[in-house]
C-alpha cells in the first residue's frame, strides 16, 4: 500500500511541523547560497598584475591599476593626449587627481598640440611632462590646425611687408593740391590723410559749395594745422553761390554758415518785406551779424 508523504505530514504534532519547515527552509538557503558563490580567480604569480591587453579592452596592453617601472613603461604604446583615457593615463603612474584636473581641463575646450601643452593642466609638473613625453603622439588633426594657425600669423607677416607697397604712392616730397579739384584718390596720396579725413574733406567742400581759402580746412574738426601746408586754392576758385532771395529753405539751411534759425527768419523776413537788395540790407535785417556776412560773402547772391 502507498503513503501519501504530504498527508502523512499532517499527523506530526504542530511543533514538530514547524520544525520540519524551518530545516527545509535552511537546507534550501544552503544550496542557493552554494550554487551562487563563485571565487574569483586570482592572478598567476608569474604574470603578476593583469594587464588590459589580457582582458581585451586596449590595444596597447597598458596596466590598469599601480605604477609601472621602468622596464614596464619602455615596452608600453604611445597615446594621444587630447583622446587618450584616464585608465591609460593611471597605468603610467599619474595619480587619480592629477588626471580628473586633466580630463577637466580637456573637456574646457583645451586643445594639447604638445607634451608641453599637458603641463597647463593644474597640479601637474615638470617631472610628469618628462615622464610621459617619450609615449606621446599628437594626432595629425590636432597638429593641422596648429599649421592652420601657424599659416594665418604667416600671412599677417606677409601683408604687413606688403603694406609699405601699398602705401607707396604716397606724396615723398611736399606737394601742393587744389583742396577745389582733388577727388578722395588724391586726398588720400597726402601723408596723415586716409579714406575718413579724405571723405570728410570732399563732403564739407559740397555743402560750402567750393573752398576760397586753405584755413577752412579747419572747420573740419579731424583735420590738423599741419595738413594745411599740402593744400592750395587757386586764383580764382569756382564757387557755387546761393541767390539769398529764391533759394529754398533746404538749400539755405543746409549751408554750414547758416543755421535753422537764420533759414526761418530770413524766409519769413522776404515774405513781410520783399527781395535784399545788397549786403547792407541784409545786415540791418539783424538776422546776421558783421562776422557772419564776412564768411557768407563768397557764397551768397541777390539777383
Amino acid at each position: 500500500m502507498k503513503t501519501n508523504p504530504f498527508r502523512d505530514f499532517f499527523y506530526f504534532h504542530k511543533g514538530d511541523r514547524r520544525a520540519i519547515v524551518a530545516l527545509g527552509c535552511i537546507a534550501v538557503f544552503a544550496i542557493g547560497v552554494l550554487l551562487l558563490y563563485r571565487p574569483s580567480p586570482q592572478p598567476s604569480p608569474v604574470m603578476g598584475r593583469e594587464t588590459v591587453r589580457g582582458v581585451g579592452n586596449e590595444p596597447d596592453g597598458l596596466p590598469i591599476m599601480g605604477e609601472m617601472s621602468a622596464g614596464q613603461r619602455g615596452s608600453s604604446g604611445s597615446f594621444d593626449p587630447n583622446t587618450v583615457d584616464s585608465l591609460t593615463l593611471i597605468g603610467f603612474g599619474m595619480k587619480a587627481w592629477k588626471v580628473k584636473n586633466f580630463l577637466h581641463y580637456r573637456a574646457a575646450g583645451k586643445v594639447f598640440r604638445s607634451a608641453e601643452d599637458m603641463g597647463n593642466t593644474y597640479g601637474w609638473t615638470a617631472e610628469d611632462v618628462a615622464m610621459l613625453k617619450p609615449y606621446v603622439r599628437v594626432g595629425e588633426r590636432y597638429r593641422r590646425k596648429e599649421r592652420k594657425h601657424e599659416d594665418r600669423w604667416e600671412r599677417r607677416e606677409q601683408w604687413e611687408r606688403k603694406e609699405p607697397e601699398r602705401t607707396s604712392n604716397k606724396f615723398h616730397t611736399l606737394t601742393k593740391v587744389d583742396v577745389n579739384e582733388a577727388d578722395t584718390a588724391m586726398l588720400r596720396r597726402i601723408p596723415g590723410v586716409g579714406k575718413k579725413i579724405s571723405d570728410a574733406i570732399v563732403r564739407y567742400r559740397q555743402r560750402l559749395g567750393g573752398f576760397h581759402s586753405v584755413n577752412q580746412l579747419l572747420d573740419i574738426k579731424i583735420v590738423s594745422p599741419e595738413l594745411l601746408e599740402w593744400f592750395t586754392v587757386s586764383s580764382s576758385p569756382d564757387i557755387q553761390r546761393i541767390n539769398i532771395n529764391k533759394a529754398s529753405f533746404q538749400a539755405l539751411n543746409s549751408h554750414p554758415y547758416i543755421s535753422y534759425e537764420q533759414t526761418k527768419a530770413l524766409l519769413q523776413y522776404l515774405r513781410l518785406y520783399g527781395e535784399v537788395k545788397d549786403e547792407e540790407t541784409l545786415l540791418s535785417t539783424g538776422i546776421f551779424t558783421k562776422e557772419d556776412l564776412e564768411r557768407l560773402r563768397p557764397y551768397i547772391a541777390y539777383e
